[in-house]
């Protein structure tokens, strides 16, 4: 593999760190007690080494173990960013083992946290994970087209509209 594909395969995951490290910043900054309902900072790094050991071993071609991992208690508890991530690559996970359906299924809890979830250009175009990433992807857009749908007849509600006021 020549050193330019390497680097072209490593790209998204420093994209990740990066962008975990900007999330242990942001939660260093703004710390509060534990009482406070938000994830104790220990906890958020603690997920994020989770994340990581989930994605190496998914890089690795361990999927099952993988999707263990990704699946562990303290992801789920971690910040969304992370949680969205974990499920990234469990959906990625479950397609190239074929699982499909719970391959969908990732990627709906990663739309149903972020709405505005989007793959990379390269992730969204790989044939196993990027058809089913588009179902996932216009059925959650559809989802919200009817729930604002919903709004608007639901603020109409009561108003007679044949009346003149």
């Amino acid at each position: 593999m020549s050193t330019r594909a390497m680097t072209m395969r490593r790209a998204p995951l420093v994209g990740l760190l990066l962008a975990l490290l900007a999330v242990l910043c942001a939660g260093c900054a703004g710390m509060r007690p534990d009482d406070d309902g938000l994830p104790r900072h220990e906890d958020v790094r603690q997920a994020a080494a989770t994340l990581l050991e989930g994605i190496r071993l998914y890089e690795g071609g361990n999927f099952r173990e993988a999707i263990a991992v990704l699946s562990a208690p303290d992801i789920q508890a971690a910040p969304d960013a992370i949680r969205v991530d974990a499920l990234k690559y469990t959906a990625f996970s479950y397609c190239v083992t074929e699982n499909y359906t719970q391959c969908r299924h990732a990627f709906d809890l990663a739309f149903g946290i972020d709405s505005g979830f989007v793959l990379h250009r390269n992730e969204s175009s790989h044939p196993m994970w990027g058809p089913v990433y588009e179902e996932a992807k216009a059925a959650s857009e559809q989802d919200h087209a009817h729930a604002s749908l919903d709004q608007e007849r639901e603020r109409w509600r009561g108003v007679d509209l044949w009346r003149a006021r």
